[in-house]
């Protein structure tokens, strides 16, 4: 059997094979790196979306607060609002301002304006004028700052009618001090706007002891089941939130204490990226958390279109790698070497007429040059 029909694939094997080995791995390497790299940077992109969307929730509740509160500073310096309640006169203050109470309520959804007199007796609610004479300082933290302190305060808190944001001004009749005005909404007009914002949903999830103040919750979500010791408070999505957002999600993001807390979900066949972020009431106590929920298909998408481009591209490079090595090695080694073998094979069968020549720059040349002359010799001798 002549030896061309198996030297050169044991020279392959010896020689091109280990070389390929060690590129497929190498290159499996930085494939791998470079790829989950990328979905490394595609998440953290993601993150800070929702963070972004975080944030904005936040400002447009800060926004509701600062207008709740500057309003009730406006009309708390009203020589009006003084001397009604200065003479606890309800049908003034009634008469005065429930018009302009149901014409912010549709403009601003203002949904509370409410009348206060010491030591902190509800006087008029226009919301629920027929609902009156309580006192609200062991229940609501404004109001005892503001009966306390005698300056404006604003935050988000819990009430008779549930959870909502505040802003309160103690009110003076001729430099007396005879109650206070109190302007209030609820939280969807900020998540609602957050949603339009983003493309995201959002919502806010309370925990259950934090709502055994409040004696209702807001219209269509009284019948929300559970979250662990979390109700689902506001959502602009509640079946997704219920479908997705988990005890196990709840309980890993109050281990980050103050900071955000990043998760997934899968909900009817689709994947979602959750945030969650403290919420804080007006007193500092956390009393649940506000989060924001994104589809994942479009990350998902840029991750697969990665995963394919690095595959192809890197799949490529390798072939062609490959390609270059197989070619430069079977020229400049193979090919010469197999030549040589067939050489000396044909001399050791008597065969010496031939002269070799081999010329590759390298010990395989001067190999080439002294079987030749061992041929020579073998000729002479023979001869």
């Amino acid at each position: 059997m002549p030896l061309t029909d198996i030297l050169p694939s044991g020279l392959k094997k010896k020689t091109i094979m280990p070389v390929i080995l060690i590129l497929i791995i190498s290159m499996t390497c930085v494939a791998a790196f470079n790829y989950y790299s990328q979905v490394t940077v595609l998440n953290t992109e993601a993150d800070e979306s929702l963070t972004s969307a975080i944030n904005t929730a936040q400002g447009f509740i800060e926004g509701h607060l600062n207008l709740y509160k500057q309003m009730a500073t406006l009309l708390a310096h009203t020589s009006a609002v003084g001397e009604a309640l200065s003479n606890n006169d309800r049908s003034r203050l009634t008469q005065e301002y429930l018009e302009s109470y149901k014409a912010l309520k549709k403009d601003i959804h203002l949904n509370q304006m409410n009348f206060h007199r010491p030591p902190g007796v509800a006087l008029l609610r226009l919301q629920n004028p027929e609902n009156f004479g309580d006192n609200l300082v062991q229940v609501r933290h404004t109001i005892a700052d503001v009966y306390k302190n005698q300056v404006g305060v604003k935050g988000l808190e819990f009430g008779r009618t549930g959870l909502g944001l505040r802003g309160v001004e103690p009110v003076f009749a001729k430099g007396t001090f005879v109650g206070s005005l109190e302007f209030g909404g609820d939280l969807a007009p900020a998540l609602d706007d957050t949603k339009q914002a983003f493309g995201v949903e959002c919502g806010i999830l309370i925990s259950k002891a934090a709502t055994s103040l409040a004696k209702s919750m807001p219209d269509g979500q009284g019948s929300a089941k559970p979250i662990g010791e979390h109700l689902s408070y506001y959502s602009t999505n509640q079946s997704l939130t219920m479908g997705t957002i988990t005890a196990e999600m709840l309980d890993k993001a109050a281990k980050q204490g103050p900071s955000n807390s990043m998760d997934t979900g899968r909900f009817q066949g689709k994947d979602y990226s959750i945030g969650f972020a403290p919420l804080k009431d007006y007193s500092g106590s956390v009393i649940g958390y506000l989060y924001v929920m994104k589809d994942r298909s479009l990350v998902l998408a840029k991750i697969y279109k990665c995963l394919a481009i690095n595959v192809v591209v890197f799949l490529a490079i390798l072939l062609a790698i490959v390609f270059a090595i197989s070619s430069s090695l079977s020229k400049t080694v193979i090919e010469p070497v197999v030549k040589l073998a067939n050489v000396t094979n044909d001399i050791s069968k008597g065969k010496v007429g031939e002269k070799i020549e081999i010329v590759t720059g390298d010990e395989i040349e001067v190999l080439a040059k002294s079987i030749d002359r061992l041929r020579v010799s073998m000729k002479m001798f023979l001869g």
